[in-house]
């Protein structure tokens, strides 16, 4: 087992969180508490060019970004804990012949291996107990969950953290961060410090659905109890609906991008919607109903995929009843997606706040920029918690 994920279970205290994602690097720092205390939620953008499907391809750009980062906001931490890309992780849900922990150990290599799309000996395995084998009968089975990554894919990160001075503390998965950072969220009603400190995503046996939308991957998860019953790469993120834009409009990506966050909305707009924007009339081929039509396709697909996740989890394990569903990650952030995806699947669907797992009322940080860009924060504050925390 590769010595960066074996630590993914036993974190230090007190480490940082870093996501290195497409389109910018975030910084959370949290002070151990129950519930942990906000002290920075810091960003910067990803430098143009040093990122390739999810991979860092210029490491010595990205650290030097993430390193005066740091210094600017005065963030001496040197312990890190960060996350490999969606576009690399794998996870299982398995079911394996009963037996202790030690053997399953020497045997997981093998156990694996039908279920990872890489050459076993070139990924970076772990592994978590989802039944105690002592409540299993014998000749039983019981449930184990796997992540894996390509070697390369964690060495990477690891370089990038090394060279911004940070040492790597733990490497963990988005989709586990995103669960982590979304606890306050998913309990509900039955958020309290005590659960909110324990093991459990869920309670009473409630289904949540997650949907993390990144810059350039996505991930659909399913959780009950304790238990991530699936999590999912889906084929479309934010960025495709700034390259439809791009692509129809004839501009650069960031000019796109401009025109998403400024005139997209994924609900056909109203007349006092196209008011609000206040468009000057230069930009007037930008109005939001033009850039409806635009990203309408894109919004299509997501959904598709949403629905076939929610298939290919029904044939495999049965019908399932969702209680709750969130959206998180930057793309959750444009106007009306929330409201579109609950119309087309017809439950209610809300943008997560991570903040509810936090105080952030002690930071003296700006409370508008946190409600603002709370989405986009899931991640590393997530990875921050597995920092603070002795388990998550």
């Amino acid at each position: 087992m590769s010595s960066a994920l074996q630590r993914l279970l036993n974190p230090r205290p007190n480490a940082i969180g870093v996501e290195i994602g497409t389109s910018a690097i975030k910084v959370v720092v949290l002070k151990a508490g129950s519930p942990p205390v906000l002290q920075h939620a810091v960003t910067t953008p990803t430098p143009i060019g040093s990122m390739r499907d999810g991979l860092v391809v210029e490491p010595q750009a990205v650290a030097t970004e993430l390193k005066n980062l740091l210094a600017q906001h005065r963030i001496t931490t040197r312990q890190a804990v960060t996350a490999v890309p969606n576009q690399s992780a794998v996870t299982r849900n398995i079911m394996v012949p009963r037996m202790e922990r030690k053997e399953l150990q020497d045997a997981i290599k093998w156990e694996a291996e039908r279920y990872i799309p890489y050459p076993i000996d070139e990924v970076a395995l772990d592994f978590d107990l989802l039944d105690d084998p002592a409540n299993i009968p014998e000749d039983g089975q019981m449930e184990v969950v796997i992540a894996a990554a390509p070697s390369e894919a964690v060495a990477r990160v690891v370089e990038v953290l090394q060279l911004a001075g940070l040492d790597p503390v733990v490497i963990d998965l988005k989709s586990f961060a995103v669960l982590r950072a979304l606890r306050g969220n998913l309990l509900g009603e039955h958020l309290t410090k005590s659960t909110l400190t324990g093991s459990n995503y869920t309670e009473a046996g409630e289904v949540a659905l997650v949907l993390e939308i990144g810059a350039s991957s996505s991930v659909i998860s399913l959780v009950r109890g304790d238990r991530v019953l699936m999590a999912r790469n889906i084929g479309v993120a934010a960025d495709d609906f700034t390259t439809a834009l791009q692509k129809a409009f004839d501009l650069d990506f960031s000019a796109a991008e401009e025109i998403k966050v400024g005139y997209a909305t994924a609900t056909t707009p109203t007349e006092d919607e196209e008011d609000l924007l206040n468009f000057d009339l230069s930009r007037e081929q930008y109005s939001p109903a033009r850039v409806f039509e635009v990203i309408r396709p894109v919004l299509g697909d997501l959904i598709t995929e949403i629905r076939r996740s929610l298939e290919f989890y029904r044939v495999q394990s049965g019908d399932v009843v969702i209680d709750r569903t969130f959206l998180a990650g930057g793309g959750a952030k444009m106007r009306g997606l929330a409201a579109a995806i609950s119309d087309a699947l017809g439950f209610r669907v809300e943008v997560a706040s991570p903040w509810l797992t936090v105080q952030t009322d002690l930071s003296g940080m700006d409370t508008g920029y946190l409600q603002a860009n709370a989405p986009e924060f899931t991640v590393p504050l997530g990875l921050a918690l597995r920092g603070v925390q002795s388990r998550g």
